[in-house]
């Protein structure tokens, strides 16, 4: 034992002779302390129940923890959807909206790769925008048809077939995906070269709200008759 040691433990306990009722007034120390039975490897029952509820506290303990940091990362999520909203519904014009939103998904979600492929509504949005078209009874989205039909973000890693209809030739190199549904105007994909970006399970809420934002958006600007429903 260093001399550090022996006289911070003779701090401590000239300290405790001092204050006998620290503990009582201090009682939440007490499930840090550990005593060993006075005869030897038995335990009293008091002793396991002892045990039993600061094994209990410590993973209410962890669980509080945890709420505590979820809900501080949905907050912080909150308030950057809703200044994203906020500029992408300033955009005077849909190309200018979606050349935005591309910029804005690729750099939240520190992505390689981004789809966003309308049905039936033809919009030519800025050149380095990927802004794609087509039928809604295309066979090739056939395969897509569940995730459209649940309407939710799908993250992980999805068959070669989809990356290769959503990315092409660079679909070799998508190792995790997230899928977003746009309701009946269209779907968005962002691809990662990172296995470990998108994954089952993943939280999809700021996708979810963010593709309320863009259907809105649509509603808004897209004359009815040019909506043509599947």
């Amino acid at each position: 034992m260093s001399d550090n040691s022996r006289t911070i433990e003779d701090i401590v306990s000239k300290y405790l002779h001092q204050n006998p009722d620290f503990l009582e007034r201090q009682p939440s120390l007490l499930k840090y302390l550990e005593l060993n039975h006075a005869s030897g490897p038995a335990i009293s029952l008091i002793e396991r129940q002892v045990q039993y509820l600061r094994q209990q506290n410590e993973s209410l303990e962890q669980q509080y923890n945890q709420l505590i940091q979820i809900a501080a990362e949905n907050e912080k999520l909150m308030s950057r959807l809703h200044q994203l909203t906020l500029e992408l519904m300033s955009m005077g014009d849909l190309p200018s909206f979606f050349d935005m939103l591309g910029d804005a998904l690729l750099t939240e979600f520190k992505a390689d790769i981004l789809n966003i492929t309308l049905f039936e509504l033809k919009i030519e949005a800025g050149p380095k925008t990927p802004l794609y078209h087509t039928r809604h009874d295309d066979p090739d989205l056939q395969q897509f048809q569940d995730h459209l039909d649940k309407g939710q973000s799908v993250c992980g890693r999805l068959t070669r077939n989809k990356r290769d209809f959503l990315f092409g030739a660079r679909a070799q190199w998508v190792e995790s995906m997230a899928l977003v549904p746009l309701g009946k105007d269209g779907m968005l994909a962002i691809g990662s070269s990172d296995p470990a970006r998108f994954y089952p399970g993943m939280g999809t809420l700021f996708l979810d709200l963010l593709a309320n934002v863009v259907t809105s958006r649509l509603a808004l600007e897209v004359p009815q008759k040019q909506r043509k429903s599947a």
